[in-house]
């Protein structure tokens, strides 16, 4: 059984009181702090690490080509501009590239598995990844989606599915058994069109944690740490079921 999932718009709410914050959505990365990594002879670097005010304070991106046309322009790349972050494989090209959440330790090819110091995830009732694409660079081919988490008790769980061109937003928790979200260690994106298409090129405007429902949760004032304004956020994938 096929079932395709994708990724709309997204919004998201902050409400403080005192020492206390209160929150419907957390979002995990705005893609307000611009970052590149592309892969070919003509181009360096193809992994790097910039801080700003997402999850943990830092994003690590990396990116490999494992396929071109001959040409060194045919390259794969990671980029971060005008708050989006697009996934682009020039024609005849075809890579993989790598987005990573683990508090920053300097290596962008390393996932320090409780970097997060076992952050709280867990924002209401059946929480989910949501995803949201631009309109305007919208995923043109299959490629392969691949999602892992680490708790610091030493749990890690990995979803994987092909994106395609019809979509729902979310990537619910449940997803990911035996890991505990209230006590996070790492998060890490995949995505590669190594094994599907040439030229795979789509944007992700933001990344969030929503619940099933929308009454606020109380958080530590230090969660305002990882709490943003408005957002939206898309990803098209595509999940097969035994």
């Amino acid at each position: 059984m096929m079932r395709k999932i994708l990724g709309a718009a997204a919004s998201a709410a902050v409400l403080c009181t005192g020492a206390q914050a209160f929150a419907a959505t957390l979002v995990i990365d705005d893609f307000s702090v611009d970052q590149r990594v592309q892969d070919t002879p003509a181009f360096e670097p193809n992994a790097s690490e910039v801080g700003g005010g997402m999850l943990g304070g830092f994003r690590d991106l990396s990116v490999t080509n494992t396929a071109a046309d001959g040409s060194n322009l045919a390259a794969t790349e990671l980029n971060v501009t005008g708050g989006n972050l697009k996934f682009s494989n020039v024609a005849g090209a075809r890579g993989e590239g790598t987005l990573t959440y683990d508090g920053g330790d300097g290596d962008p090819n390393n996932v320090d598995t409780d970097g997060l110091g076992g952050v709280n995830l867990l924002i209401g009732t059946d929480p989910y990844f949501f995803f949201a694409s631009s309109p305007s660079v919208p995923f043109d081919n299959v490629a392969l989606f691949r999602a892992t988490v680490w708790d610091v008790d030493g749990n890690t769980a990995t979803y994987e599915e092909l994106l395609d061109a019809d979509y729902d937003p979310q990537l619910s928790f449940s997803e990911f058994a035996g890991v505990d979200f209230s006590r996070i260690g790492a998060l890490q994106f995949f995505i590669s069109s190594t094994g599907t298409n040439d030229s795979v090129d789509g944007a992700v405007t933001q990344i969030e944690v929503r619940a099933g429902d929308i009454a606020p949760i109380p958080l530590p004032a230090s969660g305002l740490l990882l709490l943003g304004g408005m957002g939206g956020l898309s990803f098209l994938r595509r999940r097969k079921k035994a």
